[in-house]
């Protein structure tokens, strides 16, 4: 995990990183017609004395191509399994074993949005935090706090002494997650591969197995679409709460 984020990719991540102050450097290629959102970004880097370089072309851009603008940054910090106390007021996003990019990224932006302040991710067998998950992520990775497991079950366990509600989300789940009475509670709602989901010991260890209610002419959710839709509902609960 060293130097995670040291490397920033696309508008919104770099601007998020400037937020987060870790800018050491900003590199963009000189486009014709630079959008408003790109100017924006070199003008508040200038602002933050932020050193600035341009490429004259595509010839000399040595990042994807996809992106017209990088920045160089101090890495991220993040945690491990044994900090976990620092966090007992937040609320979790725990990722078993997810192995694609695009839906870790996509996860990671939907616990950004919903207040879903800390991901949890295992040590082994797991995607990996990465240049390209910052920039699915659009800047999220900069606004949740990544906790590294070794163990998803003593990690549990620590949930559980933090009275943490633990909510796995599976299409058999005994009840839909917008039917959960959750009051003032901070949960960890957990996320199984793409290929298995949660396995059946997880299941046994949680508070609740919850569903997201669906037509049943559909086989099942993307994991990183019922990630959402979950952190949906339980932002929409606490903000009536």
């Amino acid at each position: 995990m060293d130097g995670l984020g040291k490397i920033v990719e696309g508008i919104n991540s770099v601007d998020a990183a400037l937020d987060s102050g870790r800018v050491n450097e900003v590199i963009y290629i000189n486009i014709n017609n630079k959008s408003t959102k790109l100017s924006s970004l070199i003008l508040k880097a200038k602002n933050k004395n932020i050193n600035i370089r341009e490429v004259k072309n595509k010839r000399d851009w040595d990042f994807s191509n996809r992106h017209s603008v990088v920045a160089f940054c101090n890495p991220i910090l993040t945690y491990k399994e044994s900090h976990i106390r620092k966090f007992k007021d937040s609320n979790f996003i725990i990722c078993d074993h997810i192995q694609d990019t695009n839906n870790l990224g996509a996860v990671v932006r939907s616990a950004a949005a919903f207040e879903f302040n800390v991901l949890a991710l295992p040590i082994k067998r797991s995607v990996k935090l990465s240049n390209k998950i910052f920039s699915i992520s659009s800047g999220g990775l900069e606004h949740v706090n990544i906790l590294m497991y070794n163990s998803i079950f003593s990690l549990i366990k620590k949930l559980n002494n933090l009275d943490i509600w633990t909510i796995g989300l599976d299409m058999e789940g005994s009840i839909r997650i917008d039917e959960i009475n959750l009051n003032n509670q901070n949960i960890a709602i957990f996320l199984g591969s793409e290929e298995k989901g949660i396995s059946q010991e997880v299941k046994n260890k949680l508070d609740i197995i919850s569903s997201i209610q669906m037509l049943n002419n559909t086989e099942s959710l993307n994991v990183s679409i019922a990630g959402a839709i979950a952190m949906h509902q339980i932002f929409i609960k606490k903000q009536i709460n």
